[in-house]
């Protein structure tokens, strides 16, 4: 596996769940339990909402309008959540829509996946040349078909799963690489003037593609936090994460 394949860590803007231990200077459990706990009581407690700021030493997340200070000695556990709900409706329309975007000499449909096939197995970007299970009742049977369409075109066998879409364990193989993407939406952005420059060379990287009238969607590695920090302050947000594989 790839390094790639670790979780998304949050970033400041993004909503997360926290669990930490009660005691100390943790917030007081929501739950109206004593704090710290009694025998028998609680000992853990979690807080859901957005992260405002992080270091070393503590995060700061603000719930109902009130901060709230949680030492990283206390924390047990954080998880990244979409900034508001998400249905999995959603994530089928955007990576159906992303997948119809992306640059490919060849688009289809096999059992439920959508597949792009690039010219010479060139990718130009990430999803135009990959399998992705995203039409409803799409599962892990249709595999075969897929890196067979794939493989007819002499090309990969690569796959990109949208979590929430299906599970990759439920895949029934084990791929030999495997890299961690989120997929963020947010404004249409404006294009350089055609007089300007270099391309700025410290612009965030990622796969950009509009997805409607005003409203784009960029996939980003996990494992690239500066751009990840970057596309956040342009306004956009955690929509859905994905894995990238390879068979």
């Amino acid at each position: 596996m790839t390094a790639a394949s670790r979780r998304p860590q949050p970033a400041v803007g993004d909503r997360v769940v926290i669990r930490y231990r009660l005691g100390g200077d943790a917030p007081a459990d929501w739950r109206q339990a004593p704090n710290p706990p009694v025998v028998s009581g609680p000992t853990q407690s979690d807080i859901t909402g957005i992260l405002r700021e992080r270091s070393d030493e503590v995060l700061v997340v603000e719930r109902d309008g009130e901060l709230h200070r949680l030492p990283m000695v206390a924390i047990s556990s954080v998880r990244l959540l979409s900034r508001r709900v998400v249905r999995n409706s959603e994530i089928r329309e955007v990576e159906r829509t992303l997948m119809a975007a992306a640059p490919a000499a060849e688009h289809g449909a096999v059992e439920g996946w959508l597949v792009n096939a690039a010219p010479d197995g060139a990718a130009a970007s990430l999803r135009s040349t990959v399998g992705a299970p995203i039409e409803f009742g799409s599962t892990a049977a249709g595999l075969p078909e897929v890196v067979a369409w794939l493989t007819v075109r002499g090309l990969p066998a690569r796959l990109l799963i949208a979590d929430r879409l299906l599970r990759t364990s439920a895949l029934g193989t084990t791929p030999t690489t495997s890299e961690a993407y989120e997929v963020l939406v947010g404004p249409e952005l404006d294009d350089p003037e055609p007089d300007d420059p270099e391309p700025d060379e410290d612009a965030p990287a990622g796969d950009l593609s509009l997805i409607a009238d005003g409203v784009a969607a960029v996939t980003v590695r996990v494992d690239d936090d500066r751009s990840r920090t970057a596309w956040r302050r342009l306004g956009f947000e955690l929509h859905h994460t994905c894995h990238l594989l390879t068979l």
